[in-house]
């Protein structure tokens, strides 16, 4: 008998030993993508060999005080906010110290808001995109201002808890200038217009025009709320000097109680099935409002050749040559977001979570007002179940949220001198790279497993590898110039980073 128990032990003990090697191995991988692991290590080390005085001289000196580009302002927030997600779950205190150093520098370029309306504001003045054509010129663009907002408060909201000089009047910048913004946002119009929009459905759509849109717009100005109202909670003080009126703190109230009314609206949950045969949740947002939308007009195409070709006339400007009629493909009625513009939503649901309690408390919204936990969850499975095309080894993104994935912003110029031939199918899978998309591993662990798959095509040497991101991830292939590879990487490699579980 005792024999037989030491045989049997001996059995066990062997098994324990042949499953230690892999068992060791996956220990060490995940130590690598942990909060003061091996990739954190060379975030920083990126960020402090090139990426910072990039931000520095590049966007914020040339672009934005001597060029009164404003559109640096949108460039910052998509390069820097997954490093600052990063810095925050990794608890960095110094590093958003060091990030508000950086983006307070902005704060001196506000002026007097254009067009007699309150406030400062940033004015577009020059840079490649605001011209009169496209009438931005000496205007104060929404979007570019609203996206370097969403990620300020961010950094002021991760520091309001510790109090120095220096960071409390960072704090107090963001706060007042976030503040200014969303009242002049905010107004009554506003607040009629999105009454309005709740009522629309797809079919109301006759054209190309974006009126009935929830935007990303709406999405940004959800997430400044949310983070000014963790500021507010965590430092009463920062709000009461902002010394709003009564009728002002209503109005700002009403404003996000409307834009996240719109947003519960315009989520539609379906019921899917997953990769384990069980049921699932998936969603989507805006679905089907966008399918006239003039970038989408390729939708439903999704051949090999180009649709529309950019030839470049001896004046420097280009001459679009369709080979390809739009009007020959119907739209796809169900087209929403694309999944570059959606990569919103992953900052959104940050901000979101974060600030829960503080939004109840300091704007009054009712805990169903705000999405939950398993809405969240369910875009993450849209993702996994529609937009991935389901190869673990390498992994491809279609163009939009419904999974749809024919051509995208075909012939595309925003009113400047240059054109954008399209995206083919899968041609924005870049943005699952450096949209934070990793970073919903919390919501799902085999986003984790493409994000570390991606990972190790970008550090790989064979071939068939680097042909694909060469291919696919272009920022992160063997072709990238230098620059262009540390953005790429700033804005990936600090998604893969997470906190012990």
């Amino acid at each position: 008998m005792q024999l037989k128990y030491w045989t049997s032990g001996c059995i066990a003990l062997l098994v324990l030993f042949a499953s230690f090697p892999a068992w060791a191995e996956k220990q060490s991988a995940d130590s690598e993508f942990l909060c003061g692991g091996k990739l954190e290590a060379e975030v920083w080390q990126l960020w402090d060999g090139s990426a910072k005085e990039y931000l520095r001289s590049q966007q914020f000196t040339k672009r934005l005080k001597e060029q009164g580009d404003t559109y640096a302002l949108y460039d910052v927030q998509t390069y820097a906010h997954n490093l600052v997600a990063m810095a925050r779950r990794c608890k960095r205190v110094d590093r958003l110290q060091e990030l508000a150093e950086l983006l307070g520098k902005a704060f001196s370029t506000l002026e007097a808001a254009p067009d007699s309306k309150a406030g400062r504001a940033w004015v577009c003045k020059g840079g490649a995109v605001c011209n009169e054509k496209n009438r931005l010129i000496n205007k104060e663009v929404l979007l570019t201002s609203l996206q370097f907002l969403a990620l300020t408060t961010s950094v002021a909201n991760g520091l309001s808890q510790v109090s120095n000089q220096k960071q409390d009047k960072f704090v107090e910048l963001t706060a007042i200038a976030s503040l200014q913004h969303l009242l002049r946002w905010g107004d009554g119009n506003a607040v009629r217009q999105l009454k309005n929009q709740i009522g629309a459905q797809a079919q109301d759509v006759k054209d190309g025009s974006s009126a009935l849109f929830f935007s990303d717009k709406h999405l940004w100005m959800i997430a400044v709320y949310a983070d000014l109202a963790g500021i507010f909670q965590g430092n009463p003080r920062v709000l009461a000097e902002a010394k709003l009126t009564e009728e002002q703190l209503q109005g700002m109230r009403q404003h996000l109680f409307w834009m996240l009314k719109l947003f519960a609206t315009r989520i539609t949950l379906m019921d899917g099935v997953g990769r384990n045969g069980r049921p699932v949740k998936l969603a989507d947002l805006d679905r089907g409002f966008w399918r006239r939308y003039a970038d989408n007009r390729y939708a439903g195409y999704t051949g090999g050749e180009k649709p529309v070709n950019c030839i470049k006339q001896a004046d420097g400007t280009f001459q679009k040559k369709e080979s390809l009629n739009a009007g020959t493909f119907e739209p796809v009625e169900n087209i929403g977001w694309d999944i570059s513009h959606a990569r919103r939503l992953v900052h959104a649901f940050d901000a979101i979570e974060r600030n829960r309690e503080a939004m109840q408390k300091v704007w009054g919204v009712a805990q169903d007002d705000l999405p939950s936990v398993g809405i969240m969850r369910a875009f993450a499975q849209q993702l996994l179940e529609k937009v991935w095309n389901g190869d673990a080894e390498y992994p491809l993104f279609s163009n939009y949220w419904s999974g749809a994935n024919g051509w995208y912003r075909v012939g595309y110029d925003n009113g400047t001198p240059r054109c954008m031939e399209g995206y083919p199918p899968f041609g924005l899978s870049n943005a699952f790279a450096t949209g934070g998309y990793a970073s919903w591993a919390r919501y799902d662990p085999e986003i984790r497993t493409l994000g570390r798959r991606l990972y190790r095509l970008s550090v790989s040497d064979i071939e068939a590898d680097r042909l694909f991101m060469d291919k696919y991830f272009p920022g992160l292939g063997t072709k990238a110039d230098a620059g262009n590879r540390m953005l790429t990487q700033l804005m990936f490699w600090p998604s893969l980073v997470e906190t012990r579980q």
